[in-house]
């Protein structure tokens, strides 16, 4: 008579490396999209002084969480959550259809994940700014884009405010460079996950942070939240995701006059 040593036939699938990633990807974006927008969230329904001095709209009163925008936010933070757990092993099926993700290996090089993440940085920045500024011509806009421009006055989670075929444009932005590469590493997915993230949220926050956000610290080439907020504002100009180069070189730079608040 065979015998089977083991005792949970699924313990295979929980092992394997499909798994492993969505689970590795799945948690480094909750726990960054969560402490974020946690801290965003406490300090949208509470007023504290010395981090309401740094809100980029103080012309205007406080937005608050409306029912309608909590409503809205909720449905589509909730349909956000759930992409997730289908695009994780989708994702990793097609990062190596062409290349390979490194689930269980050795971590490699600093120099190595550095320069991945570089990359990613600047094909997403390019990819970004360019499929945003179509997504303003009148009829995208109009039935597409449309969608995540609902309130003038963001926050972290209207980041997530967007019409489904807008998300796929983004996460084109976001993942087709690591499609080309021959090897990647999933801790330096992970990072990138972490950077982009963070960077997004913030983008959206309405506060012009001291020390935490990239235009404190390069405000004339990553003006993060100072050119995100003036583009929710008008509805367009400063179509950027990380960088302000393209904005430059095509006329559309524009800044929040809040720059003055961290100098």
């Amino acid at each position: 008579m065979s015998t089977n040593t083991s005792v949970f036939p699924s313990t295979s699938f929980f092992q394997s490396d499909v798994w492993l990633f969505s689970v590795y990807l799945i948690a480094t974006y909750e726990i960054v999209f969560w402490l974020c927008n946690g801290f965003l969230i406490y300090i949208e329904m509470f007023d504290i002084p010395s981090i309401d001095q740094y809100r980029i709209q103080k012309h205007k009163k406080k937005l608050r969480f409306q029912p309608d925008m909590v409503h809205l936010m909720i449905k589509q933070t909730i349909r956000n959550q759930i992409s997730l757990v289908f695009l994780g092993p989708i994702f990793y099926y097609i990062f190596n259809y062409i290349g390979h993700v490194d689930i269980q290996g050795p971590r490699p090089p600093w120099s190595t994940i550095l320069f991945q993440i570089a990359l990613f940085i600047l094909s997403e920045d390019t990819l970004f700014f360019w499929s945003h500024y179509l997504l303003h011509t009148p009829w995208l806009y109009k039935n597409i884009h449309k969608k995540h421009h609902v309130y003038k006055q963001p926050t972290g989670v209207t980041a997530v405010l967007s019409d489904p075929i807008e998300g796929i444009i983004n996460q084109f932005a976001v993942w087709s460079i690591l499609v080309l590469l021959k090897e990647t590493h999933i801790f330096t997915i992970c990072l990138w996950v972490t950077i982009r993230v963070y960077q997004t949220v913030m983008a959206h926050s309405g506060y012009n942070f001291p020390y935490i956000t990239t235009q404190y610290w390069l405000p004339d080439l990553m003006p993060g939240a100072l050119a995100h907020d003036y583009h929710h504002q008008h509805g367009k100009w400063s179509y950027g995701s990380f960088f302000s180069i393209w904005d430059q070189l095509m006329g559309t730079h524009r800044l929040s006059t809040s720059k003055k608040q961290i100098n």
